[in-house]
């Protein structure tokens, strides 16, 4: 009777989390959880919640410690570092489908980073200690965890590289060219936030798009979009700066 009943709880915890859309939605259009088995998303989703954020608000400061990983459903969030002096750093701009927080599951460490809602979002929360267990179990889930985390490292050292060593026009150049689309690049965020994603000021992040577009390499279709006009050409004109 008692393993009926434990049966018949799974059986409708598993009902609730299909017809609860927000944790559902967040793991199909995660990368690391899209592609699992129909019953480890369903293992996943049981150990989800979501909430809703309004724009300005912060789900971590620096010196917090997480408790979940944290999945993107609708909105934008902007994860920043601040210097002694306060100087601002973006690291990223996330959106749907994205997710942060995840060192939380490999440390017990405090948070050095700030995560802002830059528009007003849906956030899906994934329980840390019930992740790790999944983990154990899911080779796939601890192997798209890793290649994942992988790829932010990569990145993390081209930004360090960017900001220290390379020329602003190069910088620009190069943000261009990480978020273009078929040649046309869409600011998902202000130019303000872009800027400090590559250690500009804002001024000096304009001036270096009317450069690259003075030479005939973009063409600047409206405050938002911008043209690569030939990829290629623009590849190896960004190598020279």
């Amino acid at each position: 009777m008692a393993k009926r009943s434990l049966y018949h709880t799974i059986e409708l915890e598993v009902l609730i989390c299909k017809k609860n859309l927000e944790p559902k939605s967040c793991i199909l259009y995660v990368p690391i959880f899209k592609n699992l088995s129909k019953d480890e998303q369903d293992a996943v989703c049981l150990i989800s919640t979501h909430q809703k954020r309004s724009k300005g608000s912060f789900i971590y400061t620096s010196g917090d410690i997480l408790n979940s990983l944290y999945v993107i459903h609708r909105g934008k969030v902007k994860v920043s570092k601040f210097n002694d002096e306060g100087k601002e750093q973006v690291i990223r701009i996330l959106e749907k489908g994205d997710f942060f927080g995840e060192m939380a599951i490999f440390s017990e460490e405090l948070m050095s980073s700030t995560a802002e809602v830059i528009e007003d979002a849906v956030i899906c929360l994934v329980d840390k200690d019930e992740l790790k267990k999944l983990m154990v179990t899911s080779p796939e889930l601890s192997f798209k965890m890793m290649t994942e985390l992988s790829k932010r490292l990569v990145k993390a050292e081209e930004l360090i590289e960017n900001t220290n060593i390379q020329k602003a026009i190069y910088r620009v150049a190069h943000l261009l060219l990480e978020n273009h689309k078929n040649g046309i690049v869409t600011f998902k965020t202000t130019k303000q936030n872009l800027a400090k994603q590559v250690g500009l000021t804002p001024e000096t992040f304009s001036r270096k798009l009317k450069e690259l577009e003075s030479l005939g390499l973009i063409i600047t279709l409206n405050h938002k979009t911008i043209e690569i006009v030939n990829i290629e050409q623009f590849k190896d004109e960004i190598m020279r700066f």
